[in-house]
């Protein structure tokens, strides 16, 4: 019997030891939180830099809003010197006051100028916890308050390009260099209806002295029929003349009987009356700060936000005491003093000073807070003590000084 003999081809295992496998994943693990240690400071670079970009955007924005509005206070289109109620001879009484007017301190501070005092085209004041609403004019809907130690500021002008038409809803100052006078868009389609009633009257005189010619070469030559022809037709131009001169003054008496100034070859500027101030609104579990704007619109002062994270603005006013053109220092800003410090003389213009410039500060804040973030940075706005947040929020502080143009122009 033969033995089979069965031999076992073995074959050799091959792996990783328990110690490869632990040193394998430990290496992976070192590998993956570098990975993820790149990838979570990535994004918090990112949404910093994001964050920062729109603090950046918010605030520059603001500022600008704020410099081109007091770039163009006191402008009063082609109307020289001070405007006040007795500068608008050719519309003695301007407009009735428009709803929820803002009126400011002072007995001469509401949108139209009154026969009392010096009428102010530019006044600040800062908000304090007693004093939310200062001008009786804010909307202050349900979930929002008035941010406190932020300032308020007016201005009143007109808009810097003339019109050439009224429409309705809008208030309008027509001026020539010596007069002027305000109405509403309501009261007429155009403004320059005196301008064309004196042109009407002046075709009207042509047309009559040229019908007095044409009268008189006719009876020079009787016999002339083409000379009694001429004269003929110079009647009916002067008839036709004579009737549009009529019709142009029944304009012009429409026009004043709805309130259009009489004024002599005016030009015409939309007025305005911009107010500003921080409001915070309630969005989720958020307090989100947003910059308001009030300005004229059907009659009325409206209020809207125009930027979101503006938390506090603070306005420091250039004052030039030299009241002597004499004076070497006539015409330059002597101090710049915050609105808590203006007195009602500084506001008035009293004994010959002027607001000659408005520093501008603008505090940004982030819209939504960082957990991982806590800002203890001081922020100086103006004269006032250092404002420290000690929140999770992040802000840039942005500044600008104006000078007021208009204000240092005594004519035109």
């Amino acid at each position: 019997m033969n033995n089979l003999i069965v031999g076992r081809i073995g074959h050799n295992a091959k792996g990783f030891t328990l110690v490869e496998l632990m040193v394998s994943l430990s290496i992976g693990l070192v590998l993956f939180a570098g990975v993820m240690s790149v990838f979570v400071g990535m994004r918090t670079t990112t949404t910093e830099t994001s964050n920062y970009g729109e603090l950046q955007e918010n605030g520059r924005f603001a500022v600008s809003v704020l410099t081109d509005d007091l770039l163009r206070q006191n402008f009063w289109g082609d109307l020289s010197g001070t405007f006040t109620l007795s500068s608008l001879s050719g519309n003695p009484v301007p407009p009735a006051a428009p709803g929820n007017d803002c009126v400011g301190e002072g007995v001469n501070n509401a949108t139209f100028p009154q026969g009392t005092g010096s009428f102010r085209t530019l006044w600040g004041q800062t908000i304090v916890a007693g004093s939310l609403n200062p001008l009786s004019c804010f909307t202050m809907p349900a979930n929002t308050t008035t941010m406190v130690d932020s300032d308020v500021i007016q201005f009143k002008r007109v808009i810097s390009n003339p019109v050439g038409a009224a429409s309705a809803g809008n208030y309008y100052l027509v001026a020539n260099l010596s007069t002027g006078g305000i109405f509403t868009g309501d009261a007429a389609d155009d403004a320059y209806v005196y301008g064309a009633s004196a042109d009407a009257a002046a075709d009207a005189a042509k047309a009559a002295d040229a019908s007095d010619a044409a009268d008189d070469v006719a009876a020079a030559n009787p016999g002339d029929a083409d000379a009694a022809a001429a004269a003929a037709d110079a009647a009916t131009a002067e008839t036709a003349a004579n009737n549009d001169a009529v019709t142009a003054a029944a304009a012009v008496g429409v026009a004043v009987a709805a309130g259009v100034p009489l004024i002599v070859n005016p030009r015409m500027w939309e007025y305005q009356h911009h107010v500003y101030y921080v409001r915070q609104e309630l969005v989720g579990d958020d307090s989100v700060p947003v910059l308001m704007q009030g300005r004229l619109a059907n009659f009325r002062m409206n209020f809207a936000p125009i930027i979101d994270g503006i938390e506090r603005i603070r306005f420091m006013y250039g004052i030039d005491t030299d009241t002597n053109p004499s004076q070497p220092g006539y015409g330059v800003v002597n101090a710049f003093v915050s609105a808590t410090n203006m007195t009602q003389d500084l506001w008035n213009n009293t004994g010959g000073t002027r607001v000659l410039a408005v520093k501008v500060f603008v505090l940004a804040r982030g819209i939504r807070p960082d957990n991982k973030y806590t800002n203890t940075n001081s922020y100086q706005l103006g004269d006032d003590l250092p404002f420290i947040p000690n929140d999770n929020y992040r802000r840039l502080l942005f500044s600008s000084t104006v000078t007021l143009y208009n204000t240092s122009v005594d004519a035109w």
